[in-house]
């Protein structure tokens, strides 16, 4: 167990290291470290020391406020570590360097910095909690000369701009996809600060554009880089133009507003003759596809259908034959033939729907040459005179019009007693 004295020895012993701990004491130093003139985009180094009069420094936390005015990048680490003597005091001093990149000209003021950390005296040692605030900072940007102040101009005292695309003719064909990059570099800037590019798609070609490739700490001239990459899909026939875009950039070493451009490029688009070809094909078989459904459609419904479409046309057939154009086409047929027999035959069948004998003698009264021709058909009948065909065609054909005149006048005159206005 322990003892009375060794328990009075340990709180003593806390004691002196609370008492050792409340004795450390903090503080916080915020300065710029940069030219006189500050342009936008240009890298600012805000210096931040945090001293103490403590061995060790741990747990530190710096936190700018938020603001559209400005970016800050964050070190690694702390840029070193030394001593500093104030009021004959010897304090730790811990120095990190933030690099702030302004975005818009005029003043910026940063109200306040929150810098927190831990300090004790050592390993094991009893530690205190710090949590302090900067001084209000301010700095003066400024814009290059000729740039509005609204206006963003990468400042930096390299900077180049390269474009490369696979395709090098100027006819290309519908359907084709062609490789676009754009490559920035640039020394001592922010890789986010260089420009994005951007293409809009239009009725003949499409642009997806893929995630920027960013990258710094680069070895050689430049440090920092961006890569927009584009793929352009041609979905029409036409002309496309990529527009020239053009990148300002202002040096501060020569004092001197640069312009770099990525060329405008002309483009035209046609139809893949393969394509085209295929395409026809393709339509000449669907037209063949439909034009064999169709076929075998009118085949099966034939098929179907057949015996009544055969009874239909039988019907069709021997009404035909039955009116009275049908009996006087067949009359004709057998007067071509010569055969009397079937002549006389077809000739009064043809009159039982033609007209009645009684009307033949109205017409034999009315037309010597009806009457001749009829005399002469009937004579070649008992073979008193040769049968002359022509000559009974002609004589049919105008007894036919009598027939078909009178049976006109019948119907007018019926049509006239049933509406006599």
């Amino acid at each position: 167990m322990m003892t009375t004295k060794h328990l009075v020895n340990f709180l003593i012993l806390l004691l002196f290291f609370t008492l050792d701990a409340f004795a450390i004491e903090g503080k916080v130093r915020v300065f710029t470290k940069t030219n006189d003139v500050v342009y936008t985009s240009q890298k600012v180094t805000i210096a931040i020391e945090i001293l103490t009069t403590a061995f060790s420094t741990t747990d530190v936390k710096i936190t700018f406020p938020p603001s559209d005015k400005y970016i800050v990048q964050a070190p690694k680490s702390a840029a070193y570590l030394g001593r500093d003597e104030i009021e004959r005091e010897e304090w730790q001093l811990v120095h990190y360097e933030y690099a702030l990149y302004p975005l818009k000209a005029g003043k910026i003021v940063i109200p306040t910095i929150l810098v927190s950390f831990t300090s004790s005296m050592g390993y094991g040692q009893a530690k205190k909690e710090f949590s302090l605030k900067s001084d209000r900072l301010s700095i003066d940007v400024q814009s290059p000369q000729g740039i509005k102040n609204n206006q963003f101009t990468l400042v930096t005292d390299k900077y180049s701009v390269a474009s490369k695309m696979t395709a090098v003719k100027k006819q290309i064909f519908v359907g084709d996809a062609i490789e676009l990059s754009i490559t920035q570099k640039a020394h001592d800037v922010l890789d986010i600060l260089l420009k994005p590019i951007n293409y809009s798609s239009n009725e003949n070609m499409r642009v997806y554009k893929k995630e920027p490739e960013l990258q710094s700490n680069l070895k050689g001239d430049y440090d920092v880089s961006r890569v927009d990459r584009f793929t352009f899909v041609t979905t029409g026939e036409g002309n496309v133009t990529l527009p020239e875009k053009e990148l300002f950039w202002w040096n501060p070493v020569t004092q001197k507003l640069h312009t770099e451009k990525i060329p405008q490029m002309q483009l035209e688009i046609i139809e893949d003759p393969q394509i085209a070809l295929d395409a026809k094909k393709k339509l000449r078989n669907e037209r063949l596809m439909y034009v064999g459904l169709l076929l075998g459609v009118l085949l099966v419904l034939f098929l179907l259908f057949k015996n009544k479409i055969k009874q239909r046309i039988e019907a069709k057939k021997r009404q035909y034959e039955e009116s009275e154009k049908g009996k006087f086409e067949h009359l004709l047929s057998t007067v071509a033939e010569g055969n009397l027999s079937e002549v006389y035959k077809s000739y009064y069948a043809w009159l039982g729907v033609a007209g009645s004998k009684d009307t033949i003698d109205e017409f034999v009264e009315e037309n010597v040459v009806l009457k001749k021709g009829l005399s002469d058909f009937e004579a070649s009948l008992v073979g008193e005179k040769a049968f002359d065909a022509t000559v009974f065609k002609e004589t049919l054909h105008l007894l036919r019009a009598m027939f078909l005149q009178k049976k006109q006048k019948s119907v007018e005159g019926l049509a006239q007693k049933l509406n006599p206005n």
